[in-house]
């Protein structure tokens, strides 16, 4: 089963889609609140030879950190680590200009919105299969 990484400052948004996730059984995930501490997991992850994740939901407009902020540092350890992991943007952003952005980043594979659907969870599911 794919193994996913969340990314959202919302604790209800990991809630409701971790309820949706395990209802649906499409991977086993794991929740981040703060993208700083995502990508120190996932340079963990590469460095001391555990299993990195198969793909990541990414929120864009988070405190602190964005979701375009961690895209720009997950670009350069993409540099570095061996496995391709998609990142699907998961965003209650309606603003066309972040849908044009995403698509600047190779990494990105799917643009959905908030909250997120069985169906997207699937077509996700699907895409980072793909990617592999």
């Amino acid at each position: 089963m794919p193994r996913a990484v969340i990314i959202d400052d919302d604790p209800g948004y990991h809630r409701l889609t971790g309820a949706l996730i395990d209802k649906y059984g499409v991977f086993d995930y794991v929740s981040y609140t703060d993208p700083r501490s995502a990508l120190i997991d996932l340079i963990d992850c590469h460095f001391s030879s555990k299993v990195l994740p198969d793909l990541i939901l990414l929120d864009l407009k988070m405190p602190g950190v964005s979701g375009w902020e961690f895209l720009e540092s997950f670009d350069n350890l993409r540099a570095v680590i061996s496995k391709e992991i998609p990142v699907f943007i998961v965003t209650s952003s309606v603003d066309p200009n972040d849908t044009f952005r995403s698509k600047q980043y190779s990494a990105v594979k799917g643009f959905f919105s908030k909250p997120i659907s069985p169906d997207n969870l699937k077509t996700i599911a699907d895409r980072s299969v793909k990617s592999q």
